[in-house]
């Protein structure tokens, strides 16, 4: 006896039809076969998409090391800005202690120095007196910085 086997399907709310199992089979490999194509399809599909998820992948390191070079050279520069600008602080600081210090020491100098008695010592001492009109020579410069002597001054 052979054994024959009875397969059924519905189409929509119908009752069941019988199929032949030739027809059966016929459909099995159809599906097998669809199921086949289905898959290499989704699988072309997900190598198309892994290759656009490597390039996606590469174009966001790059902007990331770009992105990174760019806030590494910002802070380069603002560290430079900061130094420059306590270097000039510091400067300016000398600076204002040497002038306070000059000032210091002209007002030591100008209180130590009694010009009436410079003035009383060269007079009576030293006998010097103020020069005449005809004792002034002057002499007229062109446009250089220093003038040469080459005999005594009368």
């Amino acid at each position: 006896m052979a054994l024959v086997r009875t397969y059924y399907y519905e189409e929509g709310n119908t009752a069941r039809n019988l199929v032949p199992e030739r027809e059966w089979q016929e459909r099995e490999e159809q599906r097998r076969e669809e199921e086949k194509r289905r898959k290499r399809a989704r699988a072309r599909k997900q190598a198309r998409a892994m290759r656009r998820n490597r390039l996606y992948t590469i174009y966001l390191t790059m902007g990331c090391v770009v992105l990174a070079a760019f806030f590494m050279g910002y802070i380069h520069l603002q560290n430079d800005i900061n130094t420059s600008m306590s270097n000039i602080s510091s400067i300016e600081e000398e600076t204002s202690e040497l002038k306070a210090a000059n000032q210091a020491t002209e007002n030591r100098i100008n209180s130590a120095a009694n010009l009436q008695a410079v003035k009383d010592a060269a007079m009576n001492r030293l006998g010097m007196v103020y020069a005449n009109s005809g004792q002034i020579v002057y002499y007229s410069m062109d446009d250089d910085d220093y003038m040469s002597q080459y005999n005594d001054i009368p």
